[in-house]
Formats: C-alpha cells, structure tokens, sequence
C-alpha cells in the first residue's frame, strides 16, 4: 500500500470500524474505538508465534502485510502476517511499552528512553527522532490536518501532550499537565481528550494546543478516553468509568461495581456498547446511553488488556495466562487459549489474524478455523 492511499484510508478512519485487513492505531481508529469490521469463525488456531524479549506490553499494529510491536529489550520488529517471520528490526534504547502508529510511509513509537521514533514502514530505516524529558509508554495517535501532513499525538512521563509533524518530527505544540500521561489521546469532535495521572480530563484544541477545558475526577487517569457520538467514556483510579459529553464535558453517567480501578481501556461499539475489564477480574458491558450494566463476565486475573469488539467477538487478554473471546449480546465464553502468562496487550486484529503479546515475551498469531 503506497502512502498517498495509506493516508486516504486514515482519514476515513477517524470513528469508523478498523477495516478488516489493517490496525494503524493501537485501538483502531483516532477516536480509540477498539472496534474491527474483522469476523473470526472460532475456534481460532495458532498460526505462528515468535519469541522475542520478555515482557510484551505495546500492541501490534499492522498494515495488512506485517504486524509492527516493540518488546521489552528495545527491538522493534516488523513481522510479516503470513508466517511470523522478520522483514526489519530496529533497536531502541530501552523496553517498549508504547504502541505504535502507521501514518503515511511511516510507523511512529514512543520508548522508555524518552524518545518518540520514527521508522520508514517499508525498511524500518529511521526517519527522525524526538526526545522528550521523560519515559514514554503511551501509543501514538494521529490527526490529519487540513492542507498539511497529520500531527502525531503522543504522551510522556515528563507531563506532556505533544503534538509533533509526522514528516519531520518537530515539535508542533506541547500542553503541559500536572503528572504522568501515560493514556493516549482520543481524537473527537476537533480536539483531543486524554486523561493525566494527576486526576484531570483534558479537552485540547487541535489546531493550537490550547487548552478547551478539563475535568476533575480526583483520581489518576491511566488509560485511554474512546469517544463516540459525542460521548467520552474512560475508567480511572477511583473505581469508575464515566462518561461525559464531549464538547460541553458535562458529565452523562458514572458506573461504579466493586472497590476495583479501571486501567483497560473501554471498547465502544456502534450499536452503543461500552465494554471495560477492572482489575478485580470483570469486563463489564455497559449502555453507552446510561451507563447501566448488561453483562459481566469474570476471569481469574485482572483485566488490564483493552478489549477490542471484531465482528461478533469481544477479545481481550487477563493476567490469568489467558486470550478470551466472548459474546457482545451476553458475555457467554466462545473462546479460549492459554498462555499460563499474564496478557496486558491489547488485540490486533488484523490480515485475517489475531496478534498478542505475552508476558513471556511471545507474540502469537491466530487465524479462523477452517
């Protein structure tokens, strides 16, 4: 895929399902949906998997020919999605945590050094660099200009929100807040909405970095705000996920189950399902509408993977040693394999396959039944 059709492709991508043969964005869309037109038809099988430096943490993300994910030594590798094997690595200074970007030619990542990477897609040759005063494990998301190349939007851990030129790496604005930024930035209704480790929700003006407005929610916001129809929704510290409206961020409903904090970032479907795993072992399903539950389902470990709704599956990891698959209608168990390793990663559903990392350091690839 060149980048001229690359970019078109991005720039119907903002709320919309991720197309079923790409993942550009570690949730899928700049809205960080976590939604995939994909359809799997289980039980899945193990296509292949490869060993690479224990813990895997960053998502993989793909193009429709390779899979691209960083593991906790610093090498970031494109996999190709047929076999698993190695088109091109790239060695950064420390792990990855951070997942990665596809916007034009490139692929675009943060690392625990401290810098913000970008490689030629195509090569993994490096195209510049970034270098922030603090570690940098959120992903990467996009937003395309008008008249311009897109803005790579990232966090770090010196308490910013960059917004950087994808051609050239420079810095375009910066927005300071008062600890961490460990989520990603949602791109929604011309700003961007992420949440800081020091208990605020911000709504930042994309064309100039100015702030639009915050809210305060008393607890640190380590996941990602996914947004749709006008809604942010996001889970927090303090046991909750809320839900606010966009513009005005006035609040529509807060969901609270147990004394358990919310560090997976929620799925948002189009039929107005909000879906979110806790670290007391549940991923609810909520109405986007009120908030209130339709189904649970438990685990045996804590939820900290970001669910990701593909077709008629919801996927997600558990710090169980286990992948799972289950029903959007009523949470019912389609699926299973085991890793005997925690799985933080994310879904990557992508190429006809599944992507995750594992604690263990392995990446497995799944496909379809025959």
């Amino acid at each position: 895929m060149n980048a001229l059709s690359f970019s078109a492709l991005l720039l119907l991508a903002a709320c919309a399902p991720a197309a079923a043969d790409t993942w550009p964005v570690w949730r899928g869309d700049s809205a960080m949906t976590g939604v995939s037109s994909t359809t799997f038809q289980f039980p899945l099988k193990l296509a292949w998997k490869f060993t690479a430096a224990k813990p895997i943490k960053a998502t993989a993300v793909s193009d429709g020919k390779h899979f691209f994910i960083g593991d906790g030594k610093g090498v970031f590798r494109a996999l190709k999605a047929d076999d698993g094997s190695v088109a091109w690595e790239f060695a950064a200074g420390d792990a990855i945590e951070g997942s990665a970007l596809i916007v034009r030619d490139s692929v675009v990542f943060g690392c625990v050094d401290g810098n913000v990477y970008a490689l030629e897609a195509a090569t993994g040759k490096q195209q510049w660099r970034f270098t922030t005063e603090g570690e940098v494990r959120s992903g990467a998301n996009f937003w395309n200009r008008e008249g311009a190349t897109p803005l790579v939007i990232v966090g770090s851990y010196d308490n910013r929100l960059y917004a950087l030129d994808s051609a050239t790496g420079a810095k375009v604005w910066a927005v300071e807040t008062g600890n961490y930024v460990n989520g990603s930035a949602c791109i929604t209704d011309g700003q961007t909405m992420f949440g800081g480790c020091d208990g605020f929700l911000y709504a930042i003006r994309l064309t100039d970095g100015s702030e639009a407005g915050k809210t305060e929610v008393n607890n640190p916001i380590a996941s990602t705000v996914a947004a749709r129809d006008g809604i942010a929704v996001f889970g927090h510290y303090g046991n909750e996920i809320v839900a606010i409206d966009a513009r005005s961020r006035s609040p529509k409903w807060t969901y609270k189950d147990r004394e358990f904090p919310f560090f997976s970032s929620p799925a948002v479907t189009p039929d107005g399902l909000v879906i979110a795993g806790d670290r007391g072992k549940r991923l609810h399903a909520l109405n986007l509408a009120d908030g209130s539950e339709k189904w649970a389902f438990r685990a045996k470990g804590r939820i900290d993977s970001s669910p990701v709704a593909a077709g008629s599956a919801i996927l997600f990891g558990s710090d169980d040693g286990f992948i799972y698959a289950v029903s959007p209608k009523d949470g019912e168990e389609l699926w299973k394999y085991e890793v005997g390793q925690p799985v933080q990663t994310s879904p990557c559903p992508a190429a006809g396959r599944l992507v995750m990392g594992a604690d263990d350091g392995v990446i497995y690839c799944f496909r379809s039944a025959e």
